[in-house]
């Protein structure tokens, strides 16, 4: 495994487009620090502090933000698994694999039935990278979908 490196975000931001620790999704900000921060990031939602450059305070950011590594960069996986490309991004943590969907329209049956070949390609992906079986969900805003 790599020692994850931001500069390999670029300008994707889809895991601030679409994760969440606010609102409904309280329960990710293990650190609770939402609000020190000022942070309103509900689940399918744009974080507030996202803008045209990136992470409006990206030098001060809640311990959540400066922790998370999608998968694609934490297990360094090739160029068409970016998020922002693949329109998924996908975090493993605590024996599962978590794929969250950048379509906020159809529901997960449908999206993972539409992707089924590259979803099943990234799942094999982090799982080599692992190197443990792990349950994966496919994450939507209309609902979940345990896909292994």
């Amino acid at each position: 495994m790599i020692t994850p490196d931001e500069s390999r975000c670029g300008d994707c931001t889809v895991c601030c487009e679409t994760m969440g620790y606010t609102g409904d999704w309280k329960f990710a900000d293990r650190y609770n620090e939402a609000e020190k921060y000022g942070v309103d990031y509900g689940a399918w939602s744009t974080c507030n502090k996202l803008c045209d450059t990136g992470c409006s305070i990206h030098e001060d950011k809640p311990r959540i933000c400066q922790e998370f590594w999608c998968s694609y960069i934490q297990h360094d996986l090739e160029d068409h698994y970016r998020p922002k490309d693949f329109g998924f991004v996908a975090h493993s943590d605590k024996g599962q694999i978590g794929i969250l969907s950048m379509d906020k329209t159809l529901p997960p049956e449908i999206q993972y039935h539409n992707n089924k070949q590259k979803l099943d390609a990234l799942v094999e992906e982090i799982l080599v990278s692992e190197g443990k079986e792990m349950s994966v969900w496919l994450y939507t805003k209309q609902g979940e979908l345990k896909i292994r």
